[in-house]
């Protein structure tokens, strides 16, 4: 027989192990330092304001995407049976007693409504530091960007919750998360040159023109909406007024509803949003445009989840920002800070894309301006075309080298190939140091007999000359810190030849490349900085993403063009991008003469991206959204299913792009890449839309 004595031991016991259990943690962040070029100025106090997003885990994502395919795919019964918030939600939303799990967690911490607003899958709160701090078991701080100078408060060290409540939750964002500027016009703010290569300024009139848009073809339907995504950026609303009085737009037929915090008298950037607008509400021209401008380190599924509560949902997203695939988290580093990895966080991503697309939103998103090889994300392991194609962006003395490539090894075998690789993590690493920095001077000097240099373009990218091959370089090494320097050669297990952009890889989105118009008489080439431009479209193949059935039959054509680059440097499996590109070149644009002021006076610039063709194009497929509503069908939704089986059924719709490649970023030409030619390429998609054609296609639809 147990006595009272023992029983009540036993009690004891198991109320200590239960509670025990109930506060056993798990760590969803760790920040051990400030990741790249992000620097701890100093901790936050406690009275500080953060936010952050809980999401919590999704349930029925297979029903979800068949869902989402279903109403997306023209040969379908349901096709154009777009679901309301409310169906999608009955899909993907956690029970309610998992919701609840979450929500007791924080109101037994403190937290009161009116800090938290609960979504039918994540929890938007807003809060100070302290009770931050408390209810994840960590400290905050703030980071400042070397390069951007903007600011954040996240976490330092391990952030932790509780076992019961991170069983419910995918992941937080807001916490250890280091978005940087993400912008594809990051070489339109860096140029040191005037865009050049072509005898043709871009204007609305040009494009309507070559396209084939009507001159007079406008909106008019007032339930028809078209919207901008804006990341730390925003637009002048002076020099939309001076664009439109430039080229003759009626004012009144401009129409810019903005949500979200204007953040010019910030000093945040201006020249990606004043692009945008000009020519989205130009070509989509009498049709309402949603601004939608997300704050500082927010990205793609904060957008997501912020265009789902608008009410009417726009028909139309235009998204000119995105970088590397695998770099989803962070810019600099990989999603280690975040408690998950860049797989993870795109395959989020892409369910909120999906929740979008089922709403019957078309959204477009802008390829990426550094072609296959990428710039911030690339590896670097992409031998330099340095007999045809060197320094493309012009200023080297120079126009053809040896060996314009070397490799700087640490002796823990970390390798930085310079300079095509010099964004790329390791080599922004190693360039920090300055011994390895003076190494590179010291290689130079012991190869004079090469007449080895190193020269500058226009842009102050570095360059290498020389007039002996890589192998005929002597080689550089410090004993000291056991680095050494030699001539490049190219090993395929050394580094990626390519990097995929985010979210343009995504099947779920229509990835737009860039092109351009030599003689508005003649076909457009695919936009490179080998052929006069300061941008090179961007194009490949993604790295985790699987290849979707609408484009199955196109890249099975595709692969036997024999244009390919080596198979090793793709996956044949995953998805192809672009689906389609417009002229991403010399086009005119109005911008203050002070960057950071919302009025004028102001000026006229040229300015080169992908950036420019997915507005644009976004503002064409609005007319023909138009058009479909006042014949009392619904909008296009979901583009890409429709674009390659037009592809197949009446390829005119389309303009074939067949001369140029991607093998250049915006500063260097790799001897690999991606080939224009007949039909679909990952160099231009499936070309660009010849307007008429396709609005008489999409009309003649059932």
């Amino acid at each position: 027989m147990i006595s009272k004595t023992s029983l009540l031991l036993l009690v004891l016991s198991i109320v200590a192990l239960a509670s025990a259990i109930s506060v056993q943690r798990v760590q969803i962040a760790d920040v051990i330092s400030a990741p790249g070029h992000f620097v701890q100025t100093r901790l936050a106090k406690s009275h500080e304001l953060v936010q952050f997003k809980i999401l919590l885990k999704q349930r029925n994502l297979d029903i979800l995407e068949e869902k989402f395919w279903d109403v997306s795919s023209p040969k379908s019964e349901n096709y154009g049976k777009f679901l309301s918030q409310a169906e999608i939600d009955s899909i993907v939303a956690p029970s309610p007693k998992d919701v609840k799990v979450v929500v007791s967690w924080l109101v037994d911490n403190g937290f009161s409504k009116n800090e938290m607003i609960v979504h039918a899958d994540f929890i938007q709160v807003r809060t100070n530091v302290g009770k931050a701090s408390t209810l994840f078991e960590t400290t905050f701080a703030h980071y400042s960007s070397s390069r951007t100078a903007l600011k954040r408060i996240r976490v330092v060290g391990q952030a932790s919750m509780p076992m019961h409540v991170s069983a419910k939750v995918d992941f937080v964002l807001g916490l250890s998360d280091f978005i940087e500027d993400n912008k594809m016009s990051e070489s339109m703010r860096t140029t040191k040159k005037e865009v050049q290569g072509s005898t043709v300024s871009i204007t609305p009139s040009v494009i309507k023109q070559y396209y084939g848009i009507p001159a007079g073809q406008i909106g008019v339907e007032s339930e028809n909406f078209q919207s901008i995504a804006a990341f730390s950026d925003f637009y002048s609303a002076g020099a939309l007024q001076f664009f439109d009085k430039q080229f003759n737009i009626d004012a009144s037929t401009v129409r810019v509803k903005n949500v979200g915090q204007n953040c010019i008298a910030q000093n945040c950037d201006q020249m990606e949003s004043d692009l945008d607008v000009q020519y989205m509400t130009a070509i989509g021209n009498n049709i309402t445009t949603l601004f939608l401008s997300s704050g500082n380190g927010e990205w793609i599924i904060d957008w997501a989840t912020a265009i789902q509560q608008y009410n009417p949902i726009p028909k139309i997203a235009s998204i000119s920002y995105g970088w590397a695939e695998i770099e989803q988290c962070e810019i600099t580093n990989s999603c280690s800070t975040l408690g998950i990895d860049s797989v993870v966080y795109v395959a989020r991503s892409n369910v909120e894309l999906q929740k979008v697309g089922l709403r019957g939103v078309s959204v477009f998103v802008s390829s990426g301006d550094d072609g296959a090889p990428s710039f911030g994300a690339a590896s670097g392991n992409c031998p330099i075309d340095g007999t045809k194609q060197y320094c493309p962006l012009g200023g080297c003395n120079h126009k053809s080298s040896q060996c314009p490539m070397i490799t700087i090894m640490e002796s823990n075998g970390t390798q930085c190939f310079f300079p095509m690789g010099q964004e790329g993590n390791n080599c922004q690493q190693m360039l920090s140091n300055q011994e390895i920095v003076n190494g590179i001077n010291e290689f130079v000097s012991s190869n004079s007999k090469c007449q080895v240099a190193l020269e500058q373009d226009v842009q102050q990218n570095y360059h290498i000359y020389s007039e002996c091959t890589c192998d005929q370089l002597k080689p550089f090494s410090d004993s000291n810190t056991g680095f050494k320097i030699v001539g490049y050669s190219y090993d395929q297990d050394a580094g990626t030849l390519f990097q995929p952009d985010y979210p343009a890889s995504s099947p779920f989105i229509t990835s737009v490349g860039a092109t351009q118009i030599i003689d508005v008489t003649k076909p457009e080439i695919v936009c490179s900085v080998a052929t006069g431009a300061i941008i090179t479209g961007g194009g490949g193949v993604a790295i985790t993403q699987a290849q979707p059935s609408y484009q199955a039959d196109a890249i099975a054509t595709y692969l036997q063009s024999g244009t390919l680059p080596p198979s090793y440097s793709f996956n044949a499996s995953n998805r192809f991008y672009p689906d389609l590109t417009l002229v991403g070149h010399s086009y005119q644009i109005a911008i203050p003469n002070t960057l950071t002021s919302n009025t004028c006076p102001c000026g006229m610039n040229a300015v080169d991206g992908t950036s420019c063709s997915s507005p644009t194009l976004a503002g064409m497929i609005s007319l023909i959204n138009d058009k479909l509503i006042s014949a009392g069908k619904p909008q296009l939704g979901f583009l890409n299913p429709l674009l390659y089986q037009a592809a197949q059924e009446q390829p005119n719709v389309f303009n074939d792009i067949t001369t140029g490649s991607n093998n250049c970023n915006r500063a260097y030409c790799c001897e690999y890449g991606y080939t224009a030619t007949t039909g679909y390429d990952a160099a231009s998609g499936l070309g660009s839309i010849n307007f008429k054609n396709f609005e008489q296609y999409v009309l003649s639809l059932n």
